[in-house]
């Protein structure tokens, strides 16, 4: 049975080499069947001026925008980022993942490169705030493709790396935030630019949320691994592969860790259950996005340990 892990890497993962040395020392420990850099999830917005300031929550992530920033005086400050190579920590990030490309233990191990949907800055720059009645207002549909240019010139500059795959994460898919003409019409378009030049070469699409989901993605060949944030429900992943014969699965190691971690007996049973719906082939026992700091490696060693040997 395929198992990975990954993590979040604050503070860290503002420097290329320091990023890049954890990410190689944590997967030389757990010799996962791929690697995953987790890039800092600010690394748009910063070109632009937008800081957060890293909280010591669980999961080692930055707090989000308070701050509603005027997206017309973004756009026509002259400092403000034009192309990728005016976002500083994205090409930090393509360094970073240079780095572990061209390290011996990752020779022929896929790494997976996170990319954030425009929609997902868009949101950030708007503390959180967007809907998707928005996203016909002028000034939004121009600093959307502001941010599409820029995180397609990304997804090429990436590709161009040995072994990289993308980790797409479509942060506004879900019936919550728009229902299927306004996502047809007014999300999809800009993921489309983003990821055209993706072939059916086991890229993953992130949904951050297990509300109802379009897979408009999937239809187009571009990903072949799918994740879901909190789909632990055997029926409904069963309804996915069913539905999509060509993708995997990745998800279900939440389940075996949080609240806490399970025991192999309790492992050995949620398995045991899931086996008589899942074709284990199709499915990587994974974090759905990511995992809490507070786990620890030897928990994780066990726990992977525990279902690999099922």
């Amino acid at each position: 049975m395929k198992v990975t892990t990954w993590r979040h890497w604050p503070n860290i993962d503002l420097d290329a080499d320091l990023l890049a040395e954890s990410v190689i020392a944590y997967q030389d420990i757990h010799d996962h069947c791929f690697i995953k850099l987790s890039c800092n999830s600010n690394s748009v917005c910063s070109a632009f001026g937008i800081k957060r300031h890293f909280q010591h929550n669980p999961l080692g992530s930055v707090e989000k925008n308070s701050y509603v920033y005027n997206l017309s005086a973004l756009l026509n400050d002259e400092k403000s980022p034009k192309k990728l190579n005016d976002c500083p920590q994205l090409l930090i990030n393509i360094e970073a993942h240079k780095r572990v490309s061209e390290h011996p233990s990752s020779t022929n191990k896929a790494c997976f490169a996170t990319v954030y949907s425009p929609l997902y800055h868009l949101n950030s720059m708007l503390g959180g705030t967007l809907t998707a009645a928005q996203l016909e207002h002028a000034s939004y549909k121009k600093m959307l493709s502001l941010l599409t240019d820029i995180t397609a010139q990304y997804i090429d500059a990436l590709l161009l790396i040995k072994n990289v795959r993308i980790y797409y994460c479509s942060f506004h898919s879900s019936a919550a935030f728009c229902n299927y003409e306004q996502f047809k019409t007014l999300v999809a378009p800009y993921d489309e630019q983003c990821i055209t030049q993706l072939t059916h070469q086991h890229h993953l699409i992130h949904y951050h949320c297990s509300a109802p989901i379009y897979f408009d993605f999937l239809d187009s060949k571009k990903f072949s691994l799918l994740s879901i944030d909190d789909c632990d429900d055997v029926i409904a992943i069963k309804a996915l592969l069913t539905r999509f014969p060509d993708i995997t699965f990745v998800g279900l190691l939440d389940k075996l860790l949080l609240p806490r971690p399970l025991k192999a007996k309790e492992i050995e049973r949620i398995f045991s259950s899931c086996s008589r719906h899942l074709d284990f082939n199709r499915v990587i026992i994974a974090p759905s996005c990511t995992l809490p700091l507070s786990i620890k490696n030897n928990t994780l060693l066990k726990t992977c340990s525990i279902v690999k040997g099922l």
